[in-house]
């Protein structure tokens, strides 16, 4: 079905759109009442009660454990020092990301990773 809209006047636009609201409602009552339909004959194949099967529909919001926890925002601290070089006390690596190039070019000699522990 195809109406040309542009030819109809306002006043037919608006009885037109009455109409198609009214069809609206209709059909939206005719759907409920199919699925009320279905409800009960599923309760009714159950043995149980139509309200029975709604039961814990509601959606509830996540939760983690009786209290969720929030984290505080504060600075982080600078992680410790593992690792000096033994030859320039102030270069140093604390375990975490890429290894230094001072530190790799000494394993590549045959160091020990525990040779420059602090």
């Amino acid at each position: 079905m195809s109406i040309n809209l542009d030819e109809l006047s306002i006043e037919e636009l608006e009885k037109l759109i009455k109409q198609a609201e009214a069809a609206l409602e209709k059909k939206r009552k005719a759907e409920l009442k199919n699925a009320q339909a279905v409800l009960e004959k599923m309760a009714k194949d159950l043995g149980v009660e139509p309200e029975s099967l709604l039961k814990g529909v509601e959606k509830k919001k996540p939760t983690r454990g009786k209290k969720a926890a929030k984290k505080k925002a504060g600075v982080r601290r600078p992680a410790k020092v593992k690792y000096r070089n033994p030859k320039d006390s102030s270069q140093t690596w604390t375990g975490r990301g890429k290894r230094p190039v001072w530190l790799q070019q000494e394993l590549d000699n045959g160091a020990k990773l525990e040779d420059f522990a602090v």
